[in-house]
């Protein structure tokens, strides 16, 4: 009677090699990609060699268990490569570009069509790890600024907080959403940091492309959505001669975006993300964290040294458009950037805020786009684009 116990040369390991390194494709989830890992180190060395595409569709399958918020988690890690993707040509940008419409499903089909875009599970890891050193506890911070733990504030609408206003917000998508525009649009900020060298003939970063301000204007429409966004029939002087809207204003209302409303009236998105990220970004509660940040970095004073002046409330000086350039370079540099204000990896940060604030200092300002009232700068001017976004919200914009 032959036993039924495996043999080593039984089973799974009686493949070959080359067949065994196929085996990853045809896993279901991330879950079976750990647990075969796990089983024996013939098994574990076959995964290790498993490709960044497959291991980010395996991910992608488990994004409701594992990579929550979803699909923002899995989306954020990989904006940055999807960036670079649509650098590298016209064409590359238009596709980015025309898809958005859907929001953040499409960047999410990209990402899953694209092969070169992956992750490794290396960094699978640290998106875990960063759960808990930045993502949970700056969430929370968020929660305080424009979320439900604001909105607790005793007597809120009393003089309890000093920017009482009507916003519908989740603390973890701002916080994602945030980190995305970062992860897609920062690296353009080296473009401008970095201008050429007149005394070299080798280009600098600044020989680059650069993401448009319309396709950036695309993304927060549709990525940052928001019923104010959806105003843009009131909004002033965004009337083109022929009659029709500006389109960079104008909102197209896809059937699986977040603008849509089913028959019975229900709205794919309930939430104000515009509004929260411009709350959060002028906060009492939040920018003194950055200022700390700069502070502690020996960055030197602010360019505009009033205290923490609101940005709606710009003067008409030199400076404000530095502060502003100095806070959203800072702010716009992906998921692990939010540890610029988090005391365990507040120092690594350090020199580069200091060559950040040195940089802006010597620039000259970058052109403007106007749209309506409004106007946002060539870098990547995340409060100009999100007020771009919501003109006609309030009467008279």
């Amino acid at each position: 009677m032959s036993s039924s116990t495996p043999t080593p040369t039984s089973g799974l390991l009686a493949l070959p090699q080359d067949i065994l390194v196929m085996l990853p494709a045809y896993l279901h989830d991330i879950e079976d990609f750990l647990n075969v890992s796990a089983t024996c180190r013939a098994l574990r060395s076959c995964m290790e060699t498993a490709h960044a595409h497959t291991i980010l569709q395996l991910a992608w399958a488990s994004r409701r268990v594992f990579f929550r918020p979803s699909p923002h988690v899995l989306v954020c890690a990989t904006a940055r490569a999807l960036g670079d993707w649509a650098r590298e040509s016209p064409a590359h940008e238009a596709q980015l570009a025309a898809g958005l419409p859907r929001g953040l499903a499409h960047l999410a089909d990209l990402a899953l069509a694209q092969r070169r875009v992956g992750l490794t599970l290396a960094r699978v890891r640290e998106l875990h790890e960063l759960r808990f050193s930045i993502v949970n506890p700056v969430a929370d911070v968020v929660d305080a600024c424009v979320g439900a733990r604001w909105y607790r504030t005793p007597q809120f609408w009393s003089g309890g907080v000093d920017d009482a206003y009507t916003i519908c917000a989740d603390a973890p998508e701002a916080l994602f959403r945030l980190a995305i525009y970062g992860e897609l649009f920062g690296p353009d900020f080296d473009a401008f940091l970095d201008p050429p060298d007149p005394a070299s003939s080798l280009p600098l970063s600044s020989g680059r492309r650069t993401l448009s301000v319309e396709t950036r204007l695309e993304f927060v429409k549709y990525c940052i959505p928001d019923f104010a966004t959806e105003c843009y029939q009131e909004a002033i002087d965004t009337i083109l001669a022929d009659g029709s809207p500006d389109p960079r204003r104008a909102v197209v209302v896809h059937p699986k975006g977040p603008y849509y409303r089913s028959e019975d009236g229900a709205e794919s998105n309930r939430y104000n993300h515009n509004l929260a990220l411009m709350w959060l970004m002028k906060s009492s509660r939040w920018r003194p964290l950055w200022q700390k940040a700069r502070q502690g970095a020996g960055a030197g004073h602010d360019f505009n040294r009033k205290k923490l002046l609101p940005w709606c409330e710009e003067d008409d000086n030199d400076n404000d458009w530095r502060q502003i350039c100095l806070e959203t370079v800072m702010q716009c540099q992906g998921l692990e950037g939010f540890g610029m204000i988090r005391p365990e990896t507040a120092d690594r940060w350090k020199p580069k805020i200091r060559e950040w604030r040195k940089k802006i200092a010597l620039m000259a300002e970058p052109p403007r786009t106007t749209v309506g009232q409004w106007d946002t700068h060539a870098y990547p001017d995340l409060w100009g684009d999100l007020r771009i976004c919501t003109s006609g919200y309030v009467s008279g914009t």
